[in-house]
C-alpha cells in the first residue's frame, strides 16, 4: 500500500479532474479513510455524494432529509503528493537503517526524498 491515512493526494482521473481539464491545476485533498478490500480511498472534499435519510431512522436527523457525505475514489485514480517537492509522484520503498534496525520507508521517485521520516 503506497497511500496511507493522512497523506495528501491528487486526483488524476474522474469527474472532478475532468472539470479542470485544460488547466494545470487538479484537485487535491487529505486521505480520510482507506478501504483496502475494495481498493478505494475517501478523500476530504472530493467526491461528495448526497444520502437520503428516511424520517425517524436516526437520532441525529429524526425528520429525515438529505445529507452530504464523502464518497470513495478508486486508488488507481489518485496519486500521492510529495511533501518536499509538492508534485504528484509514484512511490518507491527503500530500507533505511534507524537505531540499528532496518525499516521500509516510502520515498519520492522524482526528488528521491523520504516521505516517511
Amino acid at each position: 500500500m503506497h497511500i496511507k491515512k493522512g497523506d495528501t493526494v491528487q486526483l488524476m482521473k474522474g469527474k472532478e479532474a475532468a472539470q479542470l481539464r485544460g488547466t494545470d491545476k487538479k484537485p487535491r485533498g487529505k486521505v480520510i479513510e482507506i478501504l483496502q478490500d475494495k481498493e478505494r480511498v475517501r478523500v476530504e472534499g472530493l467526491r461528495l455524494v448526497k444520502k437520503h435519510l428516511k424520517r425517524g431512522r436516526s437520532q441525529k436527523n429524526p425528520e429525515g432529509g438529505r445529507i452530504e457525505q464523502v464518497g470513495s475514489i478508486a486508488q488507481a485514480n489518485v496519486q500521492l503528493v510529495c511533501p518536499s517537492c509538492d508534485k504528484p509522484t509514484r512511490v518507491g520503498i527503500r530500507k533505511v537503517e534507524t537505531d540499528g534496525r532496518a525499516k521500509n520507508r516510502r520515498f519520492c521517485r522524482k526528488c528521491n526524498e523520504l516521505i516517511d521520516k
